[in-house]
């Protein structure tokens, strides 16, 4: 039986790292003695898998990870028991059955939303009276967004444009506050630094420093850009 375990990153873990957080993970869920599926072998390993790792330094209201278990459990039971076994700044907030069809939550991803905004309110792009007609600009006129990408093979030319499903923008208390829905997953992962670093380049602000953006991930999403679905909806809590 697959489970699809909902969780948030927050305070202080958004500086562990994803390697980390899978170790704790794989203690967590056997401390709180879940009859989770081991793999076969020389060097069983629990049957575990995330959707997209989060960078550090960021936090995430929308974390994912599918565990095999060898029979059912009560979800609301299961849930109380893994967040007795949680550190501060990380919570279990959804435990579901899946159905046999559903893809693991590693292979599903296709898009993600953020929430980013800047962390001193002395940052240049707080100081620009009409940023939000800049935006319409950029994002609801331009053609294209083109931008050179760092790869593992080198560098490529990309066009955003299409891989930017949302890019809303409005000012709270003075701040910019970036509301994005980006392509995610294997084929194309658009970070949202990315998206926010050709944004500050085309309104006049070469010298862009990503550290100075606080960045929320707010869920991961399957399917087409018209008719994504949240991974957090597929599946059943009984």
């Amino acid at each position: 039986m697959r489970v699809r375990v909902k969780f948030a990153k927050t305070g202080i873990m958004r500086y562990v790292g994803h390697l980390d957080l899978m170790r704790f993970f794989q203690k967590a869920v056997k401390r709180s003695e879940l009859p989770i599926r081991y793999s076969e072998g020389f060097n069983p390993h629990q049957i575990m898998s995330f959707a997209a790792p989060l960078g550090v330094g960021l936090t995430s209201e929308g974390e994912y990870m599918d565990i095999d278990l060898k029979e059912k459990v009560d979800s609301a039971s299961a849930l109380k028991a893994l967040n007795d076994n949680m550190v501060e700044g990380l919570e279990i907030t959804g435990f579901k059955y899946l159905p046999d069809t559903a893809e693991k939550c590693m292979s599903a991803v296709t898009a993600a939303s953020y929430v980013v905004t800047y962390k001193d309110s002395k940052d240049d792009a707080c100081y620009i009276d009409n940023i939000i007609d800049l935006k319409e600009r950029f994002f609801d006129e331009a053609v294209s967004i083109n931008i050179v990408k760092k790869t593992k093979k080198g560098e490529r030319e990309l066009d955003l444009k299409p891989l930017i499903y949302r890019f809303n923008l409005i000012i709270k208390e003075g701040v910019p506050e970036y509301d994005l829905l980006l392509s995610s997953g294997s084929t194309d992962n658009i970070k949202p630094e990315l998206v926010i670093k050709a944004f500050h380049e085309f309104i006049g602000l070469p010298d862009f420093d990503e550290l100075s953006l606080d960045i929320r991930r707010i869920d991961m999403f399957t399917g087409e850009p018209d008719s994504l679905i949240s991974l957090g909806d597929i599946g059943d809590e009984h």
